[in-house]
C-alpha cells in the first residue's frame, strides 16, 4: 500500500504537513507516505496513553492513517494538519473507551508493557545509579506518572498530554479539541494543578518512607 518516498526526487522531508497533504489530493501517494513515517508512532504514543494497551493502540492508529488515506478530500487544504489528525484520533480513542466502558471491559491496571518515561517524570530528580533501590523508585515514580494522568478527566487528560508530549501550543490543542483558546488554558491550568498535587504527594510519601 505505501511506496518509498525517497525514491521520488521531488519530495523532501522538508516539506510542511499541509503541502503533502495537497499533493496526496492531487494524486502523489507518495507524499501519504512521508505523513505516515511522520505520525504513525505518535498517533500509537498518543492512543496508548488513554487505552494503555499497546496492540489498542497501534490498532488505532491504524484505523487514524487509513482513515486519513480514504478519506484526504475531507481534508481542507491550508488547514493546520497536525491538529486535525489528532483530532481524528482523540475522537476514535474516545468512542473506543466508551464502548469498553460499555461492556465492562476497561481496566486502570498498570501492564507489564508500559514504559512510560515522558517529561513529567524528566522533571522529577532522578534516584543516583548507585542507590540499592534506585530501579524500584524509578518505577514507583513512572507509575506515579501514569497514575497521576489517569486521574484527569479525559479533556484534561488530552489537553496535558497534547501539550508534554506532543508540543502543541494552546491554539493547535483548541484546534484539535475543538475548543476555544480560553477554554484550552483553563483546562491545561487544572489538570498541571492536579498532577502537581498528585506528585507532591508521591514525593512527600517517598521522603516520609526513607526516614523511617
Amino acid at each position: 500500500m505505501f511506496s518509498q518516498p525517497w525514491l521520488n526526487p521531488l519530495l523532501s522531508e522538508s516539506d510542511s504537513d499541509e503541502s503533502l497533504m495537497h499533493r496526496f489530493q492531487k494524486g502523489d501517494s507518495e507524499a501519504f507516505d512521508v505523513v505516515f513515517g511522520r505520525y504513525a508512532s505518535h498517533i500509537v504514543n498518543f492512543a496508548w496513553r488513554f487505552l494503555q494497551s499497546q496492540q489498542d493502540a497501534e490498532d488505532l492508529a491504524q484505523e487514524v492513517l487509513l482513515r486519513v488515506y480514504h478519506g484526504k478530500d475531507r481534508y481542507q487544504s491550508g488547514r493546520p494538519f497536525k491538529p486535525w489528525i489528532f483530532a481524528i484520533a482523540s475522537r476514535l480513542i474516545s468512542n473506543q473507551r466508551r464502548n469498553k466502558a460499555r461492556h465492562k471491559e476497561s481496566s486502570l491496571d498498570v501492564t507489564s508493557d508500559e514504559t512510560d518515561t515522558g517529561s513529567l517524570v524528566s522533571r522529577m530528580a532522578a534516584p543516583s545509579a548507585d542507590e540499592p533501590d534506585a530501579i524500584p523508585l524509578q518505577n514507583e515514580r513512572i507509575h506515579a506518572v501514569q497514575e497521576a494522568l489517569r486521574s484527569l478527566p479525559e479533556n484534561q487528560r488530552t489537553a496535558v498530554v497534547l501539550a508534554r508530549y506532543h508540543e502543541m501550543s494552546n491554539e493547535q490543542i483548541a484546534q484539535t479539541m475543538g475548543v476555544s483558546l480560553s477554554a484550552t488554558k483553563s483546562l491545561l491550568f487544572r489538570a498541571r494543578w492536579a498532577l502537581r498535587d498528585a506528585l507532591a504527594s508521591f514525593a512527600k510519601a517517598q521522603t516520609g518512607s526513607r526516614l523511617r
